[in-house]
This record gives structure tokens, C-alpha cells and sequence, in this order.
């Protein structure tokens, strides 16, 4: 089985913005470029966009062209540094990663701020540790669009892969064991259950996967850095395979390192929440509360699920099945159906 060392460190969006070429293919290329990414809004109500960049200048551009083919050309977007103090007070900062958030919110103390490609747990431990926006109204000045996705997906990606699991292993530091708490409780609505198996030092990290993987159908890992990192995933994915147990996220990247399946928030769909918050701030004077992005895909490691005997669906199949479930269980019971019922089937 091969495990791609170094990928996780590698990682970097692939450049879709249409080079001068010349010839009629390299023409038609651009076009499908430009029809994939979905046509400009022509009902775009943000007047301009101010930006802290992440200081990876592809990522940002990146990013930033999945935007302006949301928003068209003419919203400007401008970027801004500590040295900008004229900045219209009425206009959201968007600030690209977790350095981009604590800087934003340095710089610009009173400013609205909307942060994106970071995790929830970081946002709310910076957001805890900023005492100048801990009161209610200054909150709702600051608001976030994560770059993962919900780890209801995840386990749902394992169970559309393996129908037959039921339960699900989680490893997890006594600093961490928090980040499941919402999955565990939403899990028994989809026929699903976890168990937390807690990783004390890092001599404890293999032994607690042994246990781990005589527990659960498939392993579920979440953007934990002190578990799963470019130190420990070789180690955690040859003993989870060795016992043909699979392993399911934390994100893309670990799946081109050996991980067999993952949803992930793709670019555009980052794009397209980071635009509809700025609309809710210059239509209603206040940002939405912090979310992942609506739209997914998944990727599977075909070559893994060969390792492993596994016959998997295809990537469109499994979040088809994801999508299916997810809204499922957001609409409403029956009217025949007992009020507490009504009342469980609601999606987090």
C-alpha cells in the first residue's frame, strides 16, 4: 500500500485563471473554465471588499478569483495592512486564515470582520481570548465561513462507503475530546454510534488506535493537530490497515497521504458563502453566525480501497447518499408523527 509522504505539506489550489494563449482550443478551454465556475450574479448588492491576506499569495489569489467570478469584476476588492486607517467603518474585513484573523482583529478593533479559511476551533478559541468583543452586540461584528466540513458528513461519507458500519472509532487528547461532542449526539439519528478513545501522551497514541480499531467499523478523524499531523498519519494509517479498518478524513489532504475518504469544502463553495455573508451585512447591518459552506464534495482513495477489499461507490454516488441523508433528516416529521419526535428531527 503506498502512502504518499510529504502531500500534506504540499498542497496547494490548482490555478484556474486563463492565461494569454493563443488558438481556438486554449479559447475553448478558458470558456469551460469559466462555465464550470458558474455565471457572475448580476444582483451582487457589495459595494467593495476589503481583504487581510493569509501571506500565501497563491492561496489568496486563488481564493479571491473564485470570489470575483461570484461577485463579477466590478466590485472592487481591496487589500489592506496595518498602515490602512481610512478604511470605511460600515464595510466587513475579510481576513484569509487564522494569522489574517488575529491581525484583522488587532488593526482593526472597531471594523466588522468576516474570517474564512479557518477551523471552527480556532475561531472560537481566538474569539474567547479577545476580551474587547465579548459582549453580545460586538459579536455579531465578527463571524467566520470554515474551510472543513461539519464531521456529520464525515461519518455519513464512512457509512455511505461501508452501509453495514454502526459504529465509529474517535481518537482524541483530553484537550480535544470536545471537538466530537456535537457528532455524538447528532450520530443516533442516522442508526449511527461513536466511541472516544483518548490519547493521554504520544507513547499512548498507538496503543489507544489498537483499541480503537476493535471498537469501530471505520476510524473518524477530525481536524486535530495533535493527533492527526505529518508526524503521526503514516503511523495511524498502516496500523488501522494492517487490520483492514479504514479511515475516514480529516480533510482532501489526507486522503492523497493515505486516508481512504473525506468530504471537504471545495474553494467555490468557500467563495460563495464568503459572498452571501457580505450581502447579509450590507442588507441587514449585521453578519450571520459563523458556518461551513453549504455546497461539498468527497474524495476516495481508490487505491486504498483496493488495498483494503473494499468495493467503493463513486465519489458522486457517496455524496449523493450524504445529501440525501442530511436533508432527510432536516424536513419535516409527519403530522401524524408525536410532537417529540418532530422536535428530534432537526438538522444541527
Amino acid at each position: 500500500m503506498a502512502l504518499m509522504d510529504g502531500s500534506l505539506n504540499k498542497g496547494r489550489p490548482l490555478q484556474t485563471t486563463c492565461r494569454v494563449t493563443t488558438g481556438r482550443v486554449a479559447a475553448l478551454f478558458c470558456l469551460v473554465l469559466t462555465l464550470a465556475a458558474g455565471a457572475v450574479r448580476s444582483d451582487i448588492t457589495i459595494p467593495l471588499i476589503y481583504v487581510v491576506g493569509s501571506g500565501n499569495e497563491v492561496l489568496d489569489n486563488f481564493l479571491l478569483d473564485q470570489v470575483r467570478q461570484v461577485v463579477g469584476q466590478d466590485v472592487p476588492v481591496v487589500p489592506v495592512s496595518e498602515s490602512d486607517t481610512a478604511l470605511n467603518p460600515n464595510a466587513p474585513i475579510v481576513a484569509i486564515g487564522p494569522r489574517a484573523l488575529t491581525s484583522a482583529l488587532a488593526w482593526y478593533p472597531q471594523s466588522p470582520i468576516l474570517a474564512t479559511l479557518i477551523s471552527q476551533e480556532y475561531y472560537r478559541s481566538v474569539i474567547a481570548a479577545t476580551s474587547s468583543r465579548s459582549n453580545k452586540e460586538s459579536e455579531r461584528s465578527v463571524s467566520a465561513i470554515f474551510y472543513d466540513v461539519p464531521l456529520l458528513n464525515q461519518a455519513l461519507t464512512g457509512k455511505a462507503i461501508l452501509p453495514q458500519a454502526r459504529r465509529i472509532a474517535l481518537l482524541a487528547t483530553p484537550k480535544s475530546t470536545h471537538l466530537y461532542n456535537e457528532l455524538m449526539s447528532q450520530l443516533p439519528k442516522y442508526n449511527l454510534e461513536a466511541q472516544m478513545f483518548v490519547v493521554n501522551s504520544s507513547s499512548e497514541l498507538i496503543p489507544a488506535l489498537v483499541r480503537a480499531l476493535y471498537y469501530g467499523d471505520f476510524v473518524l478523524a477530525a481536524q486535530d493537530p495533535s493527533i492527526y499531523n505529518p508526524s503521526t498519519i503514516k503511523h495511524i494509517l498502516l496500523t488501522a490497515y494492517r487490520r483492514n479498518i479504514m479511515v475516514i478524513g480529516p480533510s482532501q489532504a489526507y486522503v492523497k497521504a493515505g486516508s481512504l475518504a473525506s468530504s471537504y469544502a471545495p474553494y467555490s463553495a468557500v467563495a460563495q458563502a464568503l459572498v452571501g455573508a457580505l450581502e447579509h451585512w450590507f442588507q441587514e447591518g449585521f453578519l450571520p453566525e459563523p458556518t461551513y459552506p453549504t455546497y461539498f464534495n468527497v474524495q476516495i482513495n481508490e487505491q486504498v480501497g483496493r488495498s483494503l477489499n473494499i468495493p467503493l461507490p463513486s465519489e458522486a454516488s457517496v455524496k449523493q447518499q450524504v445529501t440525501d441523508q442530511l436533508r432527510e433528516l432536516a424536513m419535516p416529521a409527519p403530522k401524524d408523527v408525536t410532537s417529540k419526535a418532530a422536535n428530534s428531527l432537526v438538522l444541527p
